[in-house]
């Protein structure tokens, strides 16, 4: 976490400097890029410590594990987007060829977010086959 805090720190510092030198937007989007990161490192650092250190559990039920992976890749998927987002501008200021590795980061974390609709899709309707079952006294 204290890292992540020095990115948002030096984020800050790089914008001070632009004032004084030239290209604001490149600072400004630099910046931006930073505390992108730094957010995703901050939040991925505070869900291992509610996960992990606060509930000291291994073993969890089905819906505890579907909201922890949940909220893990969603963190995931806003940091990916964002920083995807940020590149997009960076692309067009500097040419339009170097657009296609943000169109592919762009993509693939839209593609975890369909994998994640499908994954908690699927674990809900097994959860309710089981709830069905289990009505039914068939477990």
């Amino acid at each position: 976490m204290l890292i992540a805090f020095l990115l948002m720190i030096f984020a800050f510092v790089e914008v001070g400097n632009s004032i004084f030198t030239g290209d604001h937007v490149e600072a400004a989007l630099s910046a931006i890029s930073l505390l992108v990161i730094g957010f995703a490192v901050v939040e991925t650092a505070k869900f291992i410590a509610e996960e992990e250190i606060m509930r000291k559990r291994e073993l969890r039920s089905s819906t505890e594990s579907r909201r922890s992976i949940t909220k893990f890749i969603t963190i995931i998927v806003i940091a990916a987007s964002l920083e995807a987002l940020v590149m997009v501008f960076k692309a067009t200021r500097d040419g339009i060829e170097y657009a296609v590795y943000p169109a592919f980061l762009f993509i693939a974390s839209m593609l975890a977010l369909v994998a994640l609709g499908t994954y908690q899709w699927l674990s809900s309707r097994i959860d309710s086959s089981s709830d069905e079952r289990m009505d039914h006294g068939d477990l």
